[in-house]
């Protein structure tokens, strides 16, 4: 009798378009282990971007929800797809299998690989929430520096992917902002977004420097997690004393 399927369920911290919904399953499936399935889950509401912490904590509600769902439905970990990390504790406590952050996840690796690492924001509010979360994780001091790239890759405006020029434009971006780490004393450089997947190879062999992608950085750290048989603590995140997702879901279903 065949296996069922190791499945990962990835947490955009909005609801993405349909389009950008595959192009992010492709990509983390693209890097998945042999018997994993990569589920990008699509959050019931919330706001459509998250340049904010405002808007992260609305989105984190929906979040915690998604992750519930996806946890009485099978999945064997949480892959919290962004590089503010939002909601990673309450989507910790709230569910009993593995929850990775994937910027926590990224600067883990990059410690392994250097003494200094850094972050190639997509904008200035970026380098900041990165840089208060990086702060929150006592690991502020181990940037080298957070550059800023100036745009992004996802805008749901666009109602597409980029297009082969406007890609190579943000290549270009990502590599000057790149050489700038590396002349701050970068060891190694992790991207500000896990929007980033394609071009990461690229980009190491032009600075010489090992790169990171969070995305990646998470899935791995997922199936390594599944592989041991581990999770987070209960002592560090404890289960909620009132479930109260339960008791929001089927708000949600009568509206």
């Amino acid at each position: 009798m065949p296996r069922k399927p190791t499945v990962i369920a990835v947490l955009p911290p909005i609801p993405v378009t349909d389009y950008e919904r595959k192009r992010r399953a492709l990509q983390y499936q693209a890097h998945a282990a042999e018997g994993v399935t990569v589920d990008v889950r699509l959050l019931q509401g919330g706001p459509a971007l998250t340049d904010r912490e405002y808007e992260l904590f609305w989105s984190t509600g929906f979040m915690i929800l998604e992750a519930e769902a996806a946890a009485r439905e099978g999945a064997a970990a949480i892959l919290i797809d962004c590089t503010a990390d939002p909601g990673i504790i309450p989507i910790t406590e709230a569910v009993d299998i593995p929850v990775v952050g994937a910027l926590r996840a990224a600067v883990h690796l990059a410690l392994q690989l250097g003494g200094k690492f850094s972050i190639l924001a997509l904008d200035s509010d970026w380098a900041r929430m990165i840089g208060d979360q990086l702060q929150f994780y006592g690991l502020r001091d181990r940037a080298a520096s957070i550059e800023t790239v100036g745009t992004h890759v996802y805008n749901p405006r666009r109602g597409r992917v980029m297009n082969k020029a406007e890609s190579r434009k943000f290549y270009l971006s990502l590599l000057k902002a790149g050489r700038q780490a590396a002349a701050a004393g970068a060891d190694s450089v992790i991207l500000g977004s896990t929007t980033i997947i394609e071009g990461a190879a690229e980009l190491e062999k032009d600075l010489g420097i090992p790169v990171i992608a969070p995305g990646i950085a998470a899935l791995k750290t997922a199936e390594l997690m599944l592989a041991m048989g581990i999770r987070a603590s209960r002592h560090a995140y404890p289960s909620p004393v009132i479930p109260y997702g339960r008791e929001m879901a089927k708000l949600l279903r009568r509206g």
